[in-house]
């Protein structure tokens, strides 16, 4: 897994005309679970490449993992071509793969994790969690 840097700070970078508006998605977020999550303890969506990459922080002590960041892809509602409102990301770990999809809805960002080990190394899973803007981040 590569990890890039991406910022959403600063001017916005021009989109492309075809390309839906994903300022919806951007910002640091924020898992309601703190104590026991079923999903990453926090995401920061930034725009890169003229699309979106994700950056996922799990569980870990004394402090969370940084999953790394990668590329992410939009998706509009039907009816609503102009206006992203979802993302998915792939995480590969080696042995387990994890699939990050989320979508915006009435302030709050409602994200699955498909998580699933190669050849028999642990229990697959999925989970649901609700996260919320991280204070003073856009």
């Amino acid at each position: 897994m590569t990890a890039r840097p991406a910022s959403h700070d600063g001017p916005a970078a021009p989109r492309p005309s075809d390309a839906p508006d994903v300022s919806a998605l951007l910002g640091d977020w924020v898992n309601t679970d703190q104590r026991g999550p079923k999903g990453p303890l926090r995401l920061s969506v930034t725009r890169h490449d003229g699309g979106l990459a994700v950056r996922a922080f799990g569980t870990g002590s004394p402090q969370p993992r940084d999953w790394g960041e990668v590329p992410a892809v939009a998706y509009s509602a039907p009816g609503t071509p102009s206006v992203a409102w979802a993302f998915s990301a792939l995480y590969d770990f080696g042995s387990l793969r994890t699939v990050v999809c989320a979508y915006h809805k009435t302030g709050i960002l409602v994200v699955t994790t498909s998580s699933v080990f190669r050849r028999g190394a642990g229990v697959d899973h999925w989970a649901r969690s609700f996260y919320h803007r991280a204070k003073g981040r856009v």
